[in-house]
């Protein structure tokens, strides 16, 4: 056990929860967990997977803070306007929870850096709600053999996979690319964004993603959550890995970003 006795303390309540115990506590602590965004879905995702004790967080993310978006991140202040969201969201995650590390990445994940970017993690949920990024990192986890999370919402719906993760027989669920016909059912490109929603989206991701790193069977593999809040319809999807998509995407490797039709802005200058 690594658990000092002030984390025993502070993570009381949720060891007391009937299957989690010091030992499940423990397993979220060794884990490690890259969140790509930390916009409207990554704030929620953040917040609780700290507050959760997930042992470190990577946060990629080369945005900055804008008022017109603080209603779907909560986890800003109106001080942090214009500053850089990476950096703003690891200093008030440890205010809350210290026993974690987070790191800031100000950085577009992107072809060039993607490689760079996934050693060492365990898992890695994409909320940059951006498809050519959700296709970047698509292909470097098949590459490098890293499961992955992505979700989106759009007004009143929203969706989200786990994807390329390891099944009991030894192989993997499906991918981001197996799962494209599904997703564009839950796209919607209306005006406006809530905050609600967002919310909701990112604290049933993050509970998926705890029940996964404690190795609770089921969930996150191989399916597609997709969430109507507006009619409180949920439905969950049996993803289908389709060889020939895998085996495309494993054979022509992290693509440039033209490929992808990623727009590539300046580095950040901190």
């Amino acid at each position: 056990m690594t658990l000092s006795e002030k984390e025993l303390q502070h993570f009381k309540h949720p060891i007391a929860v009937p299957g989690i115990g010091v030992d499940m506590q423990d397993k979220l602590k060794q884990a490690r967990v890259l969140v790509v965004g930390a916009g409207g879905l990554g704030s929620p995702v953040l917040q609780y997977l700290s507050a959760s004790g997930v042992g470190v967080i990577g946060i990629a993310d080369y945005g900055v803070i804008n008022d017109e978006d603080m209603h779907r991140q909560p986890i800003y202040q109106m001080q942090d306007i214009r500053k850089h969201k990476a950096k703003m969201a690891a200093s008030r995650l440890w205010a809350v929870n210290p026993f974690t590390k987070h790191y800031p990445m100000l950085v577009q994940v992107k072809p060039a850096n993607v490689a760079l970017l996934l050693p060492g993690f365990d898992l890695v949920i994409d909320c940059s709600q951006h498809h050519p990024t959700h296709l970047v990192v698509n292909d470097a986890c098949l590459k490098h053999n890293v499961p992955f999370v992505i979700g989106e919402v759009h007004n009143w719906l929203s969706w989200f996979g786990g994807f390329n993760m390891p099944l009991p027989d030894g192989t993997r669920t499906a991918t981001y690319r197996c799962a494209l016909p599904l997703t564009e059912e839950y796209r919607n490109f209306d005006a406006g964004a809530l905050g609600i929603t967002h919310g909701a989206t990112g604290m049933h991701i993050v509970c998926e993603v705890l029940k996964y790193l404690i190795e609770v069977p089921g969930g996150l593999a191989g399916k597609l959550y997709g969430m109507d809040y507006l009619h409180n319809h949920t439905q969950v999807h049996e993803l289908t890995a389709d060889k020939a998509i895998i085996a495309s995407a494993i054979a022509n490797g992290i693509l440039t970003a033209e490929e992808y039709g990623l727009e590539i802005v300046p580095d950040v200058e901190d």
